[in-house]
């Protein structure tokens, strides 16, 4: 009955919050760093000590309605889940009667609503580089997006950045809706690709970036990574190919190579369930991790040599979910895509596991082992 009323208590207090908007001006989160900490560390251990191992999700993001309408709901499932942490991305906040055309990039502070209501359980990410002053790569002036997520970041509020597009191809679902404003091709090695590497360089902030692992978009990771080697970067959907003619080059060869070379270098493991097609390329499977049992076909286990690298580098790996806008409701989501997350980690070694589900994310977010003290 006390964990009802909780959860009751919360939904009024989120429903008060966005039905009040203030998300049209600036809000603060009302705890600490310190205090924050000391609550995901709370609930990650509370999830360890019922016999789980904890996930922590780095890649997600929420737009206001979907919270409005299913973050209540999704904290049982959160429980259920073994999901100690969600990490989400903001989107732009909306327009008001007095804004100006080209009045530039509004910055949304909705996350910031949730975390107050949900210390223990999300994690405040600056609003995501998926929208048209990022993909059209302004800069320079303070109503720009890159100028004004520095200024957010060295704010000191934002435990993590992200996700970044430059070489994006289209979902499945943009492709049937006709969206192609996210088939996206910004230069890693482009001017605010500087800023942002910069960013993280002086401020210890990891950000998470979208990057098709084509020739070009592999070499100019690889000279950022150099060029920056205290920029922590995550890059999403490790061992998603959806057009293997042009990303000939990703394999285990060069993975291992990339995370040997450079220990700045992450990936998130929000990736596909075995055998998933990619409908935007003639139904191609677009996920190279699994064994294949057939020319369209893949079993629910990982080929030898993305277990070993998942093993050799685990340290190198966090979980990501990939929750966003035009999804299935937040629920039903978390349930499909934690149980491809179980199923990329049930082979592995015990310590893999743990450092890949939150130990991992855990050292990202604070700058500590797990465990560590102070």
């Amino acid at each position: 009955m006390m964990k009802r009323n909780v959860h009751f208590l919360s939904l009024v207090l989120m429903f008060i919050m966005f039905a009040s908007g203030v998300t049209a001006e600036p809000v603060d989160v009302k705890y600490s760093r310190s205090d924050l900490q000391a609550k995901w560390k709370q609930r990650v251990q509370s999830v360890l000590d019922n016999g789980k191992i904890a996930l922590i999700d780095l890649e997600s993001s929420l737009k206001r309605k979907d919270a409005e309408q299913y973050l209540e709901a999704a904290l049982t499932i959160m429980d259920d889940l073994g999901v100690a942490l969600i990490a989400f991305d903001g989107y732009q906040a909306p327009k008001t009667q007095d804004h100006q055309k080209n009045a530039g990039y509004r910055w949304g502070y909705d996350i910031h609503d949730v975390v107050n209501v949900h210390p223990d359980r999300f994690i405040l990410g600056s609003n995501g580089g998926t929208n048209e002053n990022w993909l059209n790569q302004k800069g320079g002036a303070p109503k720009h997006f890159i100028d004004q997520t520095e200024v957010q970041v060295r704010s000191g509020d934002y435990p993590i950045m992200g996700e970044f597009d430059f070489r994006h191809y289209l979902s499945g679902h943009q492709c049937k809706s006709g969206h192609t404003n996210r088939d996206s091709d910004i230069p890693l090695n482009g001017e605010n690709g500087h800023r942002l590497f910069k960013l993280s360089q002086e401020t210890g902030v990891a950000f998470v970036i979208h990057l098709e692992p084509e020739d070009a978009p592999l070499a100019a990771l690889e000279e950022m990574l150099r060029t920056y080697p205290k920029a922590n970067v995550i890059v999403a959907h490790f061992g998603q190919i959806r057009y293997p003619g042009k990303e000939s080059r990703f394999g285990p060869k060069l993975v291992r190579r990339l995370l040997s070379t450079y220990p700045n270098l992450y990936y998130d493991i929000s990736t596909g369930r075995p055998g998933r097609m990619y409908s935007c390329n003639g139904n191609v499977i677009d996920t190279v991790i699994w064994q294949d049992t057939g020319p369209r076909s893949q079993k629910e286990t990982l080929k030898p040599a993305y277990q070993d690298i998942l093993t050799r580098f685990s340290d190198r790996f966090v979980v990501g979910t990939d929750y966003g806008g035009g999804r299935a409701p937040l629920p039903t989501y978390l349930k499909k895509r934690i149980k491809n997350i179980r199923l990329i980690l049930r082979d592995l070694p015990d310590q893999a596991k743990h450092n890949i589900a939150y130990r991992n994310a855990w050292k990202l977010l604070t700058g500590k082992a797990w465990g560590e003290k102070g």
